[in-house]
């Protein structure tokens, strides 16, 4: 959902060949490749070759992002000398137990709980969370344009607006994708959001969560909300990656994950 639905904002294609599916993106001068997904150690070979003979016939620099350890090994034992992998710290995602997030227990969650407990005392009576189906996307996109509006200006503006137009794109083809989504509304108003999947058997992904900032609370009750609902079975969540942005990373280390999946870049030796 994360390639389809960004799939606008960051020019992303993909081409099949040989039974090797490739996916780039990227702008100008910076464009970079997924790994090649090939089920054989032999395909995955000629999509490495493919993807040399691409950015050579392009005239780019050689690039592959979003390589995870274990296929930054596998590339690395096909030429040891060849490659330069760099850690991309702004792309590493942030995977939590996901009874961390409904408990909320002992001193490292004071905070949020003390945030949650606020908004809950402040709203009682006058909140709700619900479901998001065909009949409440507008509402939540007006509540991501009240999300925008403050944070218009920053150093983060194009990626805003690109964020906006992937979730219309996920909702535009919600039956499709299956996503599951809840909103929080106060005063009959949605003022937050949140949309995931499952990612495998026991982890859920979280795409996209947009709250009113200026209601104390509101983030940590959409975010335990939507756990509390839609994830309880699961083991896992991942919030996925910062992008670098200091905000984010810090709220999201304030939840404590258990781990990271890292990511690394891929260039060629000099």
């Amino acid at each position: 959902m994360t390639l389809f639905s960004w799939q606008y904002p960051y020019e992303i294609q993909w081409a099949e060949e040989d039974n090797v599916l490739y996916i780039r993106s990227g702008r100008g001068r910076k464009q970079f490749w997924l790994p090649p997904f090939a089920r054989r150690d032999g395909s995955f070979v000629k999509g490495i070759e493919r993807m040399h003979e691409w950015f050579e016939e392009h005239g780019y620099p050689f690039l592959m992002k979003g390589v995870v350890p274990e296929t930054a090994e596998r590339i690395r034992s096909l030429c040891p000398d060849c490659y330069e992998f760099t850690p991309d710290r702004d792309n590493y995602e942030y995977v939590y137990l996901t009874q961390n997030l409904i408990n909320l227990s002992g001193k490292k969650y004071r905070q949020k709980k003390n945030n949650l407990n606020h908004f809950r005392t402040q709203y009682i009576g006058n909140y709700e969370y619900v479901p998001i189906t065909e009949k409440n996307f507008d509402e939540c996109l007006e509540a991501e344009k009240t999300w925008y509006d403050q944070h218009e200006g920053t150093d983060e503006d194009e990626e805003l607006i690109g964020e906006r137009q992937a979730i219309e794109t996920v909702f535009n083809n919600w039956g499709i994708l299956q996503p599951t989504g809840g909103a929080i509304r106060v005063f009959n108003k949605i003022v937050a959001f949140s949309i995931g999947e499952m990612l495998n058997d026991d982890t859920a992904i979280i795409h996209f969560e947009k709250s009113d900032p200026s209601i104390r609370g509101l983030y940590q009750a959409i975010n335990h909300e939507f756990v509390v609902h839609a994830w309880s079975h699961t083991t896992y969540i991942n919030r996925e990656e910062d992008m670098g942005i200091p905000g984010l990373r810090q709220s999201k280390e304030s939840y404590n994950p258990v781990r990271f999946i890292e990511k690394f870049d891929v260039m060629l030796r000099q």
